[in-house]
């Protein structure tokens, strides 16, 4: 049996060519993604500390302006009897209007809703029509909605939304009166990220998560052009101003996305990310509810105008970051320069895997810790997929 330390004096330090080359890719990627990835993210920080920085009397200092909020209901009775409380009890001084708009006249929805006018006159029911069936329905029902609006500001959220905090709509609102060039607020809606225990359930945590923070971040950094269609506000003049939907209205989705592309401007967009502002939506990490939405997102993504370049490098070097030093490794196990660079290397994923964590679950999502460089590094090849 060989002594330890002639095993010891094994290892080379002169490195091939081939070798020497992937750790340069390593190291040139790692030092991109990490870049890319750490400006997202303590975007996102610096903005959560801003808003949540906002006290009680401050907040109520700042709103002014009367608001509306537009429910899109699907007609799922048992959701709005949830929401409707929620929303009626809003702290709001100024003055606020909730109009629920339904897919069709259901009886269950409207007398629902005639009950809990007689306590609240601010509430108010409409519904689609029936004939309506080569329009999408949804952009249908806010167009109505916004139309049978009152106030100059309208929020929109869905009846697959919960609400849980009485200064929602003050968090929202806060910024049309903080600065009058403010013509759109995009909120955060986060799933309950423990509710889905299924396979699949950290991956499609991470992946909500990571695609949050990138339209979040790109808004943050003057390019915005996605909200989520739970906790989006903005003013009826510039609905109007864009003649609506119009030009996207046969597509089926598109109301948070193609249209928030085309209405928002580093300028005239407010980002709230406030514990008190964030929506809830339950379901919405089930394996269902995120391919329907990937879904969705994949058809929408053609026609909204997003910033994509940083997004795939910053993707694809995580991946030449993990990739390139296990080749190298694999190539020359006892070179101590290759070991070296790949604990390096690991250091590194721990890092990100720290930074990272807390990006997650500031967004709602699970404390995943060391699973996030595997799934980092595999959704480039996800999203290929």
């Amino acid at each position: 049996m060989s002594h330890p330390l002639i095993t010891l004096m094994d290892f080379r330090f002169d490195i091939s060519p081939a070798s020497a080359l992937l750790l340069i890719i390593s190291i040139v990627a790692t030092v991109i993604s990490f870049l890319i990835y750490l400006r997202q993210i303590m975007s996102m920080h610096r903005r959560r500390r801003a808003c949540r920085a906002i006290g009680s009397d401050e907040l109520a200092a700042r709103v002014s302006v009367p608001a509306s909020i537009i429910v899109y209901s699907t007609d799922r009775c048992d959701d709005l009897e949830r929401l409707l409380p929620q929303l009626l009890s809003q702290e709001y001084a100024p003055g606020f209007e909730v109009i629920i708009v339904n897919e069709g006249d259901a009886n269950d929805v409207r007398h629902l809703v005639e009950g809990l006018q007689m306590t609240h006159p601010n509430l108010y029911l409409t519904h689609t029509p029936d004939g309506a069936r080569n329009l999408s329905r949804k952009k249908l029902a806010i167009t109505l909605g916004i139309k049978a609006a009152r106030n100059p500001v309208v929020v929109l959220t869905t009846d697959g939304a919960s609400i849980n905090s009485t200064r929602w709509l003050a968090r929202m609102m806060q910024h049309f009166a903080a600065d009058n060039h403010i013509e759109v607020v995009l909120g955060h809606a986060a799933p309950d990220a423990y509710e889905d225990e299924a396979w699949g359930c950290r991956t499609r945590s991470l992946d909500f998560c990571a695609e949050t923070l990138r339209w979040v971040s790109d808004a943050l950094n003057g390019r915005p052009w996605r909200g989520t269609e739970h906790n989006i506000a903005y003013t009826r003049d510039i609905f109007f101003r864009n003649k609506g939907f119009s030009s996207h209205l046969n597509l089926r989705r598109g109301d948070d996305d193609i249209f928030i592309s085309k209405i928002a401007t580093p300028a005239n967009t407010a980002v709230e990310l406030s514990d008190e502002s964030v929506v809830e939506v339950p379901g919405a990490l089930s394996a269902a509810g995120a391919r329907e939405l990937r879904s969705r997102r994949r058809f929408t993504a053609r026609y909204a105008r997003r910033p994509r370049l940083l997004d795939a490098i910053a993707a694809w070097a995580y991946l030449a970051a993990l990739v390139a030093p296990c080749v190298a490794v694999a190539l020359e196990p006892h070179n101590a320069i290759v070991l070296i660079c790949a604990g390096i290397a690991i250091v590194a994923w721990v890092l990100s895997a720290m930074i990272w964590c807390n990006a997650v679950t500031a967004l709602g999502g699970r404390r995943l810790m060391f699973t996030i460089p595997l799934l980092l590094a595999t959704r480039p090849l996800r999203n290929l997929w």
